[in-house]
């Protein structure tokens, strides 16, 4: 029943039943057969500290991001793929042809290994069937994955009658700034996929509003004043670390030191005040009740101290924002019926020149606009002393669970691993919005923990080789 409808969705009436019986055995064997070298190469573009730096020529994300680009073009070149780097925004590399174009996105980008790591972040240490580094799920394995996929279609001389092309940006994690790009100058996939998501297939992604709100430090009534306020390092991360330096003349610091003690703080009083650390724990954004958001944390030791005077209310705004992942202290809280909760993150705070910017990460339900999300920020922040000086917005994305591609990409997952579950919605936002048409089609399988954005990041070696194998049918049905 599963193949007849892989005939049915894809229009692949010339072919039989044995057919795709002796396609899925050729995909599967060439794959195992290159099982040594897929994990070299995922060890290989993981020791690349693709982290976001300064532009530079024809490197607009810095170096880095650029050298993860430029492997993954030697790579493609090296198995016959037509490549092209765009303006060292993105890449792409192309096999097949027709009319029609299957489009991969995936990215070579990462976030900051952050701390508490086991294993160097980009050492791609294997340990235990695993393979670390940061990236490893988040999107160089499964990039590497969806690339030996279409080496695997290529090197096969399956009967395809559309071209398959492998898009990769340097940019996801900040801003989409490289696909954005990339479709400014270059084709727009027919249809398509990105293995940064989970299985059996992603149908819905939540609205990405990023946004940074100002506010200036209050100055009546205040005997001790805030000097530093540091947390986080991007908007789309649970902020792990937070430093906050007190000053004030006439205040028993050692006194003060004591109260704020606490579990996950750090005090060291100083002659003429305290710098106060908390240590969070990292999550992604689009999940941020998994992670312990340093900036609450830091925020209830001070207010626990008893001295903080005018600064208590303002302060325990800031710790509304941070600690209700709900919305609602900006007015936001919502739910839908497709992808569910909407969820905040306060990701970043940083204090300058007397003013505190508070970065945020909101998911958004899919029938929502990102316009009527910012009006709505606009009139509550100004309630509450803040200032809007930053947006940006990512519209939702919803293909419906009875259309072709996600029929299609469901029926090959639940063929190889026998799994039944129903496709899904996330909060995470995917290159899939950037397509014309497009889902997010693993990597992460059933059961698989959240590890993208936190420390000792990783994938199973025995997952890469499968998502592989999947990815390589789904590609041989997609584009024959």
């Amino acid at each position: 029943m599963m193949r007849e409808m892989w005939i049915i969705s894809t229009g692949c009436e010339g072919l039989s039943l044995n057919d795709f019986v002796q396609i899925d055995a050729q995909i599967d064997e060439w794959v195992e057969g290159h099982r040594e070298e897929i994990i070299a190469k995922t060890q290989e573009i993981l020791r690349i500290p693709s982290v976001l730096g300064d532009a530079q020529p024809g490197a607009p994300f810095g170096r880095e991001p650029l050298r993860a680009l430029e492997f993954v073009r030697d790579l493609c070149h090296g198995y016959g793929l037509t490549t092209k780097i765009i303006d060292g925004y993105a890449m792409h590399a192309e096999a097949g042809q027709g009319e029609l174009l299957i489009g991969v996105l995936s990215h070579v980008d990462v976030v900051p290994a952050g701390e508490d790591w086991t294993y160097d972040p980009f050492g791609a240490t294997i340990a235990d069937g695993k393979i670390f580094g940061r990236g490893a799920i988040d999107d160089k394995g499964p990039a590497i994955a969806s690339l030996y996929a279409i080496f695997a279609v290529k090197q096969l001389g399956l009967p395809l009658t559309s071209r398959i092309r492998a898009i990769l940006g340097a940019d996801e994690e900040t801003g989409f700034r490289c696909v954005d790009y990339y479709f400014a100058h270059e084709e727009m996939p027919t249809i398509g996929f990105t293995p940064d998501g989970s299985f059996p297939a992603i149908y819905a992604e939540k609205g990405i509003a990023s946004f940074t709100l100002e506010s200036a430090l209050p100055v009546k009534d205040i005997d001790v004043t805030i000097a530093e306020f540091s947390a986080g390092a991007r908007g789309n991360m649970v902020p792990d670390r937070a430093t906050v330096r007190l000053r004030g003349a006439g205040v028993d610091w050692v006194a003060v030191a004591a109260l704020m003690a606490g579990e996950r703080i750090v005090v060291e009083p100083q002659d003429d005040g305290v710098v106060v650390r908390a240590f969070g724990v990292s999550a992604h954004a689009s999940y941020p009740h998994e992670g312990i958001n340093a900036v609450a944390l830091v925020i209830r030791a001070l207010l626990r101290s008893g001295v903080m005077g005018g600064l208590s209310a303002w302060l325990e705004m800031l710790l509304s924002f941070a600690s209700d992942n709900t919305g609602a202290p900006l007015g936001l809280a919502a739910v839908d019926k497709v992808t569910g909760p909407l969820t905040s993150n306060l990701g970043v705070v940083v204090l300058q020149e007397g003013k505190l910017r508070a970065t945020f990460s909101v998911r958004y339900p899919v029938d929502w606009k990102g316009e009527a999300v910012r009006q709505t920020i606009i009139e509550k922040a100004s309630l509450v002393g803040y200032e809007l000086v930053q947006f940006s917005d990512s519209p939702p994305l919803y293909v419906p669970q009875d259309d072709p591609l996600v029929a299609t990409l469901l029926n090959v997952y639940r063929d190889v691993t026998g799994d039944q579950s129903p496709p899904k919605t996330m909060g995470g936002g995917t290159y899939a919005r950037s397509l014309k048409k497009g889902i997010a089609f693993g990597p992460n399988f059933p059961g698989f923990p959240d590890v993208a954005h936190k420390a000792d990041e990783f994938w199973y070696i025995d997952e890469l080789i499968l998502a592989t194998r999947i990815y390589a049918r789904a590609l041989a049905r997609l584009a024959a």
